[in-house]
């Protein structure tokens, strides 16, 4: 079963999705992670949660509102991982969205639990069953909702032989206590604050400039106040019994604000508050472990998103020194998706209508199936289709964020390209091989776009003759609206279908010819007229788009689609898409040469050293490939008029430079192959001439 599971924590400060493929039940259960992407909060979107965290502004206009947004921002960060996953909505079986907690009251006869993301809104605009209100559940039978990521610990991290606690380093720090298999019961419990009185401090430190302590680089700069610290290690939370669960209504900005202001009072800097209340993380983290775990761990596994707080780290490391501390990565679980994928886990278990909560650790009368279930229904086929073309939540208010913040946003949506052509590898590869076949026997490459991807082809094509010695004719890039479209725009020229049919019939396309049409959104008449005269032809018709369900996937043999996701300035396919298609064009051509035998190793040994620079990179190549000095290589490239496979074969089999011509024309100007068998017997044949 393909599941999503998405995870926003008590900082709030953005949303962690991942994919993952269950199979099976519990205790045989097996997941593999597919995709995970993070999406950070807009800067307005973060505001109104913490304005609404606040009872005196979260007004019930205000919670609605916010409702929705959520979950708006959740059915994007949903579609993102699963684009990064390589697959669509529709193969998508259920959604797992443990939602925004805004409040939660665990124990009294006043509990309740509030959790925000209108599962509603992620079910219409994904069409995927969503299970959501996971806390509520528990809660209705007498437990505190909280924390449920015990039952997944339980289930993936249990040790034959070891004693372990699975850290999480959240908003909240909570643990689970894992005895050995068979050895006791696990249960597990809220030690007490994470990161959030850490991001409340940095953001007061750095006047909202940094909404978290970046690696604790802050935190590092200041002194650990022995006052303060015992007065916060004094919390009557902390020597609380387990079951116990906390949140933003003991440990958010009203008890921050009230710390802050004490210790400025006292004389302490920002960046010393920052250092007492890291070692107040860490330090409680300890006692709990001292007070309430039935056996010192072995082993203790840490995730979520204070494991980038590398001075938070040291600090626990330090408070934990019988213990080895490990980030869950080294588990199979990337530490800051381990509680998204256990909410997709949870949904799972859910789904088969199996209980997902521990008693042990909420303290509930029985184990129960948790959530609520959402239908889902299909989503638009232009919903589906144009992925490009949608509006991106996470940069919906870039214009009024600091420059900075722009820059990160932007760097964190081009992290998500790389990971979507990773779902591409096989048609990439099966295009490379396909190609290479009819260019071996005379055929030519030919790119064809429009635009930005036409320009992305041309200088593709263009990079070719000085890098592998092609002749021009063989990569050829087309672009709409021909040269002058390189530099300027030529309005309507991508419109006109015709003109593509007509420059590849120009060109007398034949079958041992490979056409790559690209186009991000899959549907540019330039590319599609030109793809539909290559495959008349009987070409090789091969896609490039970033979109789904495309007439260009009708026309393509082959269709090599990253789905990149919304680009940050919505429809500017120059930015995500561009780079997708820059790196798949890097692939192919790369692939192409090095099958097609232009290099020895990852040395380009079929360069044109036209100028100063390639002249110095030829002699580079032949000493890396010979071992001999620069010098040496100089000599020999002169004796080979330039040719650098020539004067590698030359030295490496000690024979002259139109010996070495003769083999690697016999070798189809594969060196490693003109290198073959033959090699000592020429080389001893050599010696024995000169003896």
């Amino acid at each position: 079963m393909l599941v999503v599971g998405l995870m926003s924590g008590t900082s709030a400060d953005g949303t962690e999705a991942v994919v993952i493929r269950i199979t099976g039940a519990p205790p045989a259960l097996q997941w593999k992670l597919l995709a995970h992407t993070q999406l950070p909060h807009p800067p307005a979107l973060r505001e109104e949660i913490f304005a609404c965290f606040r009872p005196e502004t979260g007004t019930v206009d205000r919670l609605a509102a916010l409702n929705f947004a959520l979950g708006r921002a959740f059915a994007q960060a949903a579609l993102n991982a699963i684009a990064a996953a390589g697959l669509e909505p529709r193969q998508i079986e259920l959604i797992g969205s443990h939602g925004q907690t805004l409040w939660h009251i665990p124990t009294g006869p006043q509990a309740a639990t509030l959790q925000l993301g209108a599962p509603s809104v992620i079910a219409e605009l994904t069409g995927v069953p969503v299970i959501s209100d996971f806390r509520a559940r528990d809660m209705a039978a007498g437990g505190e909702g909280a924390p449920l990521v015990a039952y997944v610990d339980q289930l993936l991290l249990t040790d034959k032989q070891r004693v372990r606690a699975a850290q999480n380093l959240g908003g909240i720090a909570n643990v689970t206590y894992l005895p050995p298999a068979g050895e006791g019961e696990a249960f597990a419990f809220d030690t007490g604050p994470g990161n959030m009185l850490l991001d409340y401090a940095a953001g007061r430190a750095t006047q909202g400039a940094w909404v978290y302590d970046h690696a604790g680089e802050l935190a590092a700069q200041g002194e650990i106040s022995p006052r303060l610290l015992a007065e916060l290690l004094a919390h009557p939370y902390l020597r609380q019994t387990p079951p116990k669960t906390t949140g933003r209504e003991r440990f958010g900005v009203q008890f921050g604000t009230k710390v802050w202001e004490r210790a400025r009072r006292r004389g302490l800097s920002p960046v010393d508050i920052l250092a007492t209340l890291t070692a107040f993380t860490a330090r409680s983290i300890a006692r709990a472990y001292a007070d309430f775990l039935p056996r010192n761990p072995d082993e203790v596994i840490v995730s979520g998103g204070g494991v980038r707080n590398r001075t938070l780290l040291r600090m626990l490391r330090d408070a934990l020194p019988q213990a080895e501390v490990w980030l869950s990565d080294a588990y199979g679980l990337p530490a800051e998706a381990k509680e998204a994928i256990a909410f997709a886990v949870l949904a799972y278990e859910s789904w088969h209508r199996r209980p997902g909560n521990l008693p042990a650790a909420t303290g509930a009368r029985a184990p129960v199936i948790l959530g609520s279930l959402t239908p889902g229904q299909p989503v638009s086929s232009v919903a589906a289709t144009r992925a490009t073309e949608s509006r991106n939540p996470a940069t919906r208010n870039i214009d009024q964020v600091s420059t900075r913040e722009l820059v990160r946003l932007m760097n964190a949506e081009d992290r998500l390209v790389a990971e979507a052509v990773s779902t591409q590898n096989d048609v990439i590869a099966s295009a490379i091989d396909q190609i290479v076949a009819r260019m071996r026997q005379g055929g030519r490459l030919i790119y064809l776009g429009a635009g930005t991807s036409g320009r992305l082809g041309v200088l593709d094509a263009s990079e070719c003759p000085p890098t592998f010695n092609t002749t021009p004719e063989r990569v050829v890039g087309l672009i709409a609206g021909g040269e002058t479209a390189l530099t300027t725009a030529v309005e309507g020229a991508e419109d006109d279908a015709e003109a593509g049919a007509q420059e590849l019939a120009a060109l007398d396309v034949t079958a041992l010819d490979s056409v790559v049409g690209i186009a991000s959104s899959g549907r540019t008449p330039y590319v599609l007229g030109g793809l539909r005269e290559a495959r008349r032809r009987g070409a090789l018709t091969i896609g490039l788009t970033c979109n789904q369900e495309t007439p260009l996937h009708e026309l393509a043999a082959l269709t090599i689609a990253p789905n990149v996701g919304p680009e940050v300035l919505t429809g500017s396919t120059r930015l995500k898409a561009g780079t997708a298609q820059k790196l798949v064009l890097n692939m192919l051509s790369t692939g192409v040469m090095i099958r097609w035998g232009k290099t020895y190793g990852n040395l380009m040994v079929d360069v044109q050293p036209t100028n100063s620079k390639l002249r110095a990179r030829a002699r580079h190549i032949v000493t890396q490939a010979t071992g001999v000095s620069e010098e040496e290589a100089a000599v020999a490239l002169t004796a080979a008029a330039g040719e650098v496979k020539t004067a590698i074969v030359a030295l490496r089999m000690d024979i002259t430079p139109a010996e070495a011509r003769q083999r690697l024309d016999k070798a189809g100007g594969v060196v490693r192959r003109a290198l073959g068998s033959e090699r000592a017997s020429a080389g001893a044949e050599k010696r024995e001439a000169g003896a």
